[in-house]
């Protein structure tokens, strides 16, 4: 991350290397360290299970959605995130 803000992000769950988990938490702890304010995350995982969602909470993602991934679905969750509307 630099210092550009950005209103949300689109967290792939399951990323090679560094899953979306991990991926999360390093993100929460830069803007800890940088006292910066917390940057939406928004999970796109396949996993399903009320499990999986808890998971993906405790690892610092404000809301997630399964895919796949229908457009509206996605405009939905952003416009709770910004004022402004999204086509």
């Amino acid at each position: 991350m630099a210092n550009i803000p950005y209103d949300a992000v689109l967290m792939d769950m399951q990323r090679p290397v560094m899953d979306g988990y991990e991926a999360t938490q390093a993100i929460r702890a830069w803007e800890q360290n940088h006292d910066l304010p917390p940057t939406r995350v928004i999970a796109l995982t396949a996993l399903a299970l009320k499990e999986d969602g808890v998971k993906i909470h405790k690892a610092g993602c404000n809301s997630h959605l399964t895919k796949p991934i229908r457009k509206q679905t996605l405009l939905d969750v952003l416009r709770t995130y910004k004022k402004w509307p999204v086509a």
